[in-house]
């Protein structure tokens, strides 16, 4: 957990400090790190499908084909299996309660050393699983 509140006092204060967004930070971070973090859902995802040969994907999916369209299929797949549990874990270990607040004042900014790891390191396990599975 210290990583990962160390991560988001970097983000927070590299939004208000870097980028001036003091006024609308909130929504801000938390919009792409839940993207980010369904990016590492999709690595993750991908990881196991290349070292198991399990698809957690198509057998998830299965269970979402209430469409007879494939696109919304998968956009439902996507909300439900990658963005729902994003922004949860996002709210409630960072926003729930003003939790950022004890974030902030308990981690250091780093200037945006973290986020850049952060950032490279998921597009990375994303794109690299990805084409490993191809």
């Amino acid at each position: 957990m210290n990583l990962y509140y160390a991560l988001w006092a970097d983000v927070i204060n590299y939004e208000r400090i870097r980028n001036g967004g003091s006024s609308h930070w909130k929504s801000f971070t938390f919009s792409y790190m839940a993207i980010m973090l369904s990016f590492n859902i999709v690595a993750l995802f991908s990881a196991i499908l290349f070292f198991t040969g399990y698809n957690i994907a198509s057998a998830t999916r299965q269970y979402l084909a209430i469409f007879s369209s494939e696109t919304a299929t998968n956009a439902l797949w996507a909300i439900i299996i990658l963005l729902l549990p994003s922004m949860c874990i996002n709210y409630f270990l960072v926003f729930y309660r003003k939790r950022y607040e004890y974030i902030l004042r308990n981690y250091e900014f780093k200037n945006g050393k973290f986020l850049l790891i952060y950032f490279s390191l998921s597009v990375v396990a994303f794109f690299g699983f990805s084409l490993l599975n191809r």
